[in-house]
């Protein structure tokens, strides 16, 4: 669930791009859509471990060269008040490491379908809460013992997620009141040169990476701002908001009254 690995690297399965192209999971019976999300969850992670099994020992000396908006997202972050703060796609930890030097005090926590991955950030992030787990459905609550996050962060994870609203939500329902998501990505990259915008969506297309496209974070209500070029977007949005029981009206058949949750 990390960013793009490099293209040199051979491990690519060639059966992804076909399991890419099935019929998405909710047009199948629901016990056809289960083997299939779990089919292509197991290829996902034995592709990730197959990979940073041996990248993550250079990654983040490679990333920095073109996952732009991380640090402008971190010190953003530290300018804030939190006290906890879950990353999904945690990775080498890297931004995890960051945000612990200079608030150690946090209770700071990782999520990451790898466990290639989670083995090495374990190692250098001993103080971390970790878990594997799909962003679509992991317990972010249970991840830091019982406790909301205040904040989540998605780095150069979220384009690589097969349902990136379905993962946008059940973050946003485990958030703490007032908390936030924050996500740094690769966008549309509409503003670059045609051929130069093909060229990227293929080469991140073989490393399982979509660009986000603007219209997923108008559907989540998130605000956005953008890098030179579309290249990379940065997005926040809050905790889900729960809607009131509607109960039944006695006195007038097929209208309804809202109660508030509790009375």
């Amino acid at each position: 669930m990390r960013g793009t690995p490099s293209p040199t690297f051979p491990f690519v399965p060639a059966r992804w791009s076909a399991v890419q192209a099935r019929p998405p999971p909710f047009a199948l019976p629901a016990a056809i859509a289960f083997k299939r999300i779990m089919s292509d969850r197991n290829e996902h992670r034995a592709f990730l471990n197959r990979y940073y099994g041996i990248s993550r020992h250079f990654y983040d000396l490679t990333r920095k060269y073109f996952l732009f908006g991380r640090d402008v997202v971190v010190r953003e972050l530290l300018a804030e008040h939190w006290d906890s703060l879950i990353e999904v796609g945690v990775g080498t930890g890297r931004n995890l490491r960051q945000l612990h030097a200079a608030r150690p005090g946090a209770l700071l926590g990782g999520l990451d379908a790898s466990d290639a991955m989670l083995a090495h950030v374990r190692a250098r992030a001993p103080w971390a809460k970790l878990q594997h787990g799909f962003a679509e459905d992991a317990d972010l609550v249970a991840l830091l013992g019982g406790q909301r996050p205040e904040r989540v962060l998605f780095s150069y994870c979220l384009s690589m997620v097969t349902d990136p609203v379905a993962a946008l939500r059940n973050t946003q329902r485990a958030l703490a009141p007032g908390g936030k998501v924050v996500v740094v990505d690769f966008s549309d990259l509409g503003g670059l040169p045609l051929l130069l915008q093909r060229g990227l969506r293929r080469w991140l297309a073989t490393f399982h990476v979509r660009p986000l496209d603007g219209a997923l974070f108008t559907e989540v209500g998130a605000t956005t701002r953008y890098g030179f070029g579309r290249y990379y977007v940065i997005a926040e949005l809050g905790a889900a908001k729960e809607r009131p029981f509607v109960a039944p009206d006695a006195e007038h058949p097929g209208a309804s009254v809202p109660v508030a949750p509790g009375s």
